[in-house]
């Protein structure tokens, strides 16, 4: 559940793609307070009312990144951490994800993306 250590191509955490995604505050707010949040490419929509885990589950590297460098690791970042299933410094090598959750919020609501 911890292979992705960098986020992906269309990842709504990737810097330069909130404004493009512009999820919807309360939404961003579900995804930061969650106990875990699956990568979307490793979720099975084949069923469009009941999407599933699929095969090989993945936490999205993107929002994990996020999170640990806000200080805030979510249940499962805390649980895997705590396991030594989840190396932390690891995570997100080239920084492509936002360096804040604050950056995620502007991104998504106002379309303003922060310099790489």
């Amino acid at each position: 559940m911890f292979d992705l250590k960098s986020p992906c191509k269309n990842c709504p955490f990737r810097i330069g793609l909130g404004s493009m995604f512009r999820l919807p505050p309360g939404r961003l707010d579900e995804i930061q307070r969650a106990t875990s949040f699956q990568c979307h490419k490793t979720v099975d929509y084949s069923d469009d009312e009941c999407p599933s885990p699929g095969d090989k589950p993945q936490q999205c590297a993107g929002l994990m990144a996020v999170l640990h460098r806000e200080g805030e690791p979510n249940q499962i970042m805390r649980v895997a951490e705590r396991l030594q299933a989840l190396p932390l410094d690891e995570l997100d090598p080239r920084r492509e994800a936002y360096a804040t959750w604050d950056d995620v919020k502007r991104a998504h609501a106002e379309g303003i993306e922060p310099r790489r």
